[in-house]
């Protein structure tokens, strides 16, 4: 059965979730979890991949679903493609892929603005009427 965790942070500003996804990329990658991240489309794939790039981020490995050394990755993002691996999906779309019963561990990242809260509501509504196991993580700011 797939277990789908929410990080959830009470940090309201626009990048809260980003914060949080660089937290757990910096964990998962000293772990051996594969992780494929999910993403509205190709421009927001594209724009996480050039942020993961920049030297105030500092790097972290990844890449593109799109690229053919995908499977061989530990990190990869895409959106809607058919995932490499079927570890942990992290997913950053509004909507749920509907591979995410695939994976072994879903990842729902909740910023702390009233869109954010909005939205995961309706997405722990789906998961939890369609038999999935949730667990909410309280981050804090």
């Amino acid at each position: 059965m797939t277990e789908v965790w929410f990080y959830v942070t009470d940090d309201a500003a626009g990048n809260a979730r980003a914060v949080l996804l660089r937290r757990l990329l910096e964990r998962a990658l000293r772990s051996p979890r594969r992780l494929y991240i999910h993403t509205r489309d190709a421009a927001a794939a594209e724009r996480l991949d050039e942020w993961l790039w920049q030297p105030e981020t500092s790097f972290l490995p990844h890449t593109l679903a799109s690229a053919g050394n995908a499977s061989d990755q530990q990190v990869v993002i895409g959106h809607g493609d058919s995932p490499p691996h079927l570890d942990m999906l992290v997913n950053l779309a509004d909507e749920i892929p509907a591979f995410a019963g695939q994976f072994q561990r879903v990842v729902e990242l909740v910023g702390g603005s009233e869109q954010d809260r909005v939205l995961s509501r309706a997405r722990w509504t789906y998961y939890r009427d369609n038999g999935f196991k949730a667990t909410r993580h309280e981050l804090g700011t």
